[in-house]
């Protein structure tokens, strides 16, 4: 007979941490369902047999940086992140604040425009919101699919055939993203064009988005109360083009890399919202199409090594939080530059 079990669950701010944890725990033997909630910071497991033992949970998401514990965790607790030696939050605020005192001196010197985010920033900013995306715990939902891929593609080869050989599914799985990311995002951007916004209605969008762009900040620094909000495909869907045991065969890498387009992540919705924003479809397809290219390196890396790129919890909280403040920083910053485009404040 199937019993049910509630766990408390820290480190979870987003949808595609919900399909990762999902993915793993239904691999556990007597696991029957999983429901992981990121605005209750719970998950639900319905099993058989013995119950899903803590210990043996917190070893399996050790290096994704989850946490559960059979009490309800504390706001304190969720918050501060902290465990070991440092404090993440705080480490990772001063490392924020350095690289936002040099995007502060770069603007001065008029050459900020390179790494900011909006519909008519350079195409080298979302390399560089790519690279941010694919460092961040938000990507680990598709890294986690690419080491579970990679098992799959090595038994397509022999230990006689070539690197190089070995190297093609890991190539055609970051080529499918790129080419997806890029026609989507062209598609975005001809709808865009469509829809005829004003420049008005253009710079408030603007700024509904970036306060969403602060929302996932928020998220990531563990703010509880940002958890509820969450944008993305019906999660069944997401579900199933997560599940790497329906895709088999030597370039079923390139579709898999393909549908990751409609993975939940909140960098790739904001960009996505971004595509969409700028109107044009060579512009929304080059959004698209460098962002997914600025995620490509960590992935081969996973991939290639067959480990994640933070091995090690503690830098992974660090990194998290690092990646949260400037998210926020760079949100905020675009409602100040849109405000002041709009003529609602002045710039000094």
């Amino acid at each position: 007979m199937s019993q049910e079990h509630i766990y408390s669950v820290k480190g979870m701010h987003c949808a595609a941490c919900e399909v990762l944890i999902e993915k793993k725990i239904l691999e556990i033997p007597g696991v029957k369902a999983v429901d992981a909630s990121t605005a209750d910071g719970k998950a639900t497991i319905e099993y058989e047999g013995e119950k899903p033992n803590i210990s043996a949970l917190n070893d399996i998401f050790r290096k994704d940086n989850y946490t559960f514990s059979e009490k309800q965790l504390t706001s304190k607790e969720d918050v501060s992140g902290s465990s070991g030696k440092g404090n993440p939050m705080l480490v990772g605020f001063a490392i924020a604040v350095g690289i936002m005192m040099a995007f502060l001196l770069l603007d001065r010197l008029g050459i900020s425009g390179l790494f900011n985010i909006s519909s008519t920033s350079s195409l080298i900013s979302f390399f560089g919101f790519g690279i941010l995306a694919g460092l961040s715990s938000c990507a680990a939902l598709i890294g986690g699919m690419v080491l579970s891929l990679s098992k799959q593609w090595n038994e397509l080869y022999s230990p006689e055939d070539s690197s190089s050989k070995k190297l093609q599914p890991h190539l055609l799985f970051n080529i499918g993203r790129i080419l997806s990311y890029a026609v989507f995002g062209g598609a975005l951007g001809l709808i865009g064009s469509r829809l005829a916004l004003s420049f008005i209605v253009t710079a408030w969008l603007v700024v509904a988005i970036s306060l969403l762009m602060a929302g996932l900040g928020l998220q990531m620094l563990g703010v509880k109360a940002f958890r509820r909000f969450q944008f993305g495909l019906p999660k069944f869907i997401t579900r199933i083009i997560a599940d790497e045991k329906q895709f088999h065969g030597k370039y079923m890498p390139f579709v898999m890399g393909a549908l990751t387009f409609f993975l939940p992540c909140g960098f790739t919705i904001t960009a996505q919202t971004i595509a969409l924003l700028s109107g044009n479809v060579w512009q929304g397809a080059g959004i698209m199409g460098f962002f997914a290219l600025g995620t490509a390196p960590i992935l081969l890396l996973i991939g290639l090594s067959s480990v994640k790129f933070f091995s090690r919890p503690h830098w992974a909280n660090t990194f998290s939080k690092v990646a949260g403040f400037l998210v926020l920083f760079f949100a905020l910053w675009n409602v100040y530059s849109q405000m002041n485009l709009l003529g609602l404040i002045g710039r000094n």
